[in-house]
């Protein structure tokens, strides 16, 4: 049996405030994809949606890598951005199904593993994190009133904290209007940690802390467990989810 490159864990709480955990996880580590998602709209639609894209996009995602005639890094994202578009319809038309709940809707962050690189999908504000030399950088791409605030120079981080606008997104799979998934590619390097995680723990804790753990915490399995925990500490407000992900040597060959 080949040996991965890779060892991964992963931890989702309920958190000390919500009745039901509306986020989902996917780990296929053979395949090298890692998925978070995290359910909106309301109670029972929020974790249906979840669920949903959850079960649904892996098998769409793998279907259209093993059908890509190209493996160039344009095709793979490329072919990321248009299944993620096509999820977001899919879910939207549930939405007006009888099976459905009208506005249900799901954050999502996707890593996809391949050649010694990461592919990078999200909409919302489920994020991925890199942890390289000690030092943390967020990898997605906040779809947030806030974050767009930030972005354009509106308002300075420190505002951004405590804004009104904050935990309102601006994309999310299921929005009515057309899927714009924001899709990312970088090279991993040996001794990369990447962190998919719900808002539930970036609203919890802050980044400094999340770093601090990540480099506390050699086992991937621990760490996340120790990140859950610290957001439960915090409040627990929010359902929490965390996956991590280590690259252990410079290529997979």
């Amino acid at each position: 049996m080949e040996k991965l490159a890779r060892r991964w864990g992963a931890a989702s709480d309920v958190g000390k405030v919500r009745d039901e955990n509306e986020d989902s996880l996917v780990v296929e580590a053979e395949v090298g994809l890692f998925l978070v998602a995290d359910g909106m709209g309301g109670h029972r639609g929020g974790a249906l949606a979840s669920k949903i894209v959850a079960a649904d996009l892996p098998v769409l995602i793998e279907t259209r890598l093993a059908k890509l005639k190209g493996q160039s890094v344009r095709a793979i994202r490329s072919m990321l951005k248009r299944t993620i578009a096509e999820q977001n319809r899919q879910l939207q038309m549930e939405g007006t199904s009888e099976a459905g709940y009208k506005g249900m809707g799901a954050t999502v962050v996707v890593a996809l593993l391949r050649d010694g690189r990461v592919y990078v999908a999200n909409m919302g504000d489920s994020r991925l994190y890199l942890f390289r030399k000690g030092r943390l950088s967020q990898r997605s791409r906040d779809h947030s009133v806030v974050s767009g605030l930030l972005r354009r120079g509106r308002i300075n981080a420190e505002e951004a904290r405590n804004h009104d606008a904050q935990g309102q997104i601006t994309h999310y799979v299921g929005m009515e209007e057309e899927g714009q998934p924001c899709v990312r590619s970088f090279m991993l390097k040996e001794g990369d940690r990447l962190l998919l995680c719900t808002d539930g723990l970036t609203d919890a804790i802050s980044d400094k802390a999340i770093a601090k753990i990540l480099k506390e915490q050699a086992d991937p399995q621990a760490a996340c467990e120790a990140l859950v925990r610290a957001a439960n500490t915090a409040g627990g407000y929010d359902n929490v989810t965390t996956i991590i992900v280590d690259w252990l040597e410079s290529d997979e060959h």
